[in-house]
């Protein structure tokens, strides 16, 4: 039998590269963001283009992402049959539409379509937003199936009845938050796990907070603002300004009138 080469990793190979690509991608979400279009629907694209191509390690990476971003397991299911139904607006149709020509590069009268479509439910800003996440995720696509990323194996989490009873308060691990610049983003763990994270893209002198996600498994133990707080501080510490694109950031911002000194539209004029 025919042994199977190894694949070569090309995000190790290549870490600057990558880093760069994974700045892109941050900087897409920020303009999503700008534009008004909702996580949801980048990670509802993200999953369609990574079905189309065939990545596990998208889907995988992207099922996860998507069911913290609002979507239903429903609508992740019936997905790869939008056309024929499910819960999808009209607007999310389009944007899917779209992101298929984007991938699959039809002829010119079926992309003509889509964009006409498109342009029914979402502004040229919107649309080309809706075009650069299908790239960006077809990008990431490619790097995972060529460098064969494995999928791991997620460990499920049993519920605190289902497991010993619950730890004094003196021993309740305490969280840890990191500044990781490879990916652009501080991570918050949990007892030694990673229990979510806060995405932001650097412009000069200014770091923009984009997205920020805790895991499920994580939920009701204060880890956001335990994030945000560490990675506000850290950015201020750096020298840096502060924009808040990311809902849960800006909404955190609002509450800690304190920090408004560093934040670009209130301590700082646009």
């Amino acid at each position: 039998m025919t042994e199977v080469p190894q694949r070569v990793w090309i995000d190790k190979q290549h870490p600057a590269i990558f880093k760069a690509l994974s700045a892109t991608a941050a900087e897409v979400r920020a303009a999503a963001a700008a534009a008004g279009i909702e996580r949801r629907l980048i990670e509802l694209i993200n999953l369609r283009v990574s079905q189309i191509n065939g990545c596990p390690y998208c889907l995988d990476v992207h099922e996860h992402a998507g069911l913290g971003a609002g979507l239903s397991a429903q609508e992740i299911a019936v997905l790869p049959a939008w056309r024929r139904g499910g819960t999808y607006s009209a607007a999310d149709r389009a944007a899917l539409g779209l992101a298929e020509a984007v991938t699959t590069l039809p002829d010119e009268e079926r992309t003509d379509r889509e964009y006409e479509i498109a342009r029914e439910h979402w502004s040229d800003e919107q649309i080309s937003v809706i075009v650069w996440i299908a790239v960006a995720i077809g990008a990431f696509n490619r790097v995972s199936i060529l460098s064969a990323h494995p999928v791991p194996v997620r460990k499920e989490r049993k519920k605190m009845s289902e497991t010993t009873p619950a730890q004094p308060a003196s021993t309740e691990p305490q969280p840890r938050v990191a500044r990781n610049a490879d990916k652009n983003r501080y991570d918050v763990f949990y007892d030694g796990e990673l229990a979510g994270f806060a995405e932001y893209v650097e412009r000069d002198n200014d770091t923009d907070f984009v997205h920020t996600e805790i895991d499920g498994a994580f939920a009701g133990k204060g880890l956001g603002s335990v994030l945000a707080r560490h990675a506000i501080e850290d950015v201020i510490a750096r020298g840096r300004t502060i924009t808040a694109h990311c809902p849960f950031i800006r909404g955190w911002l609002d509450k800690h009138p304190e920090y408004d000194a560093h934040v670009v539209g209130k301590g700082i004029a646009k």
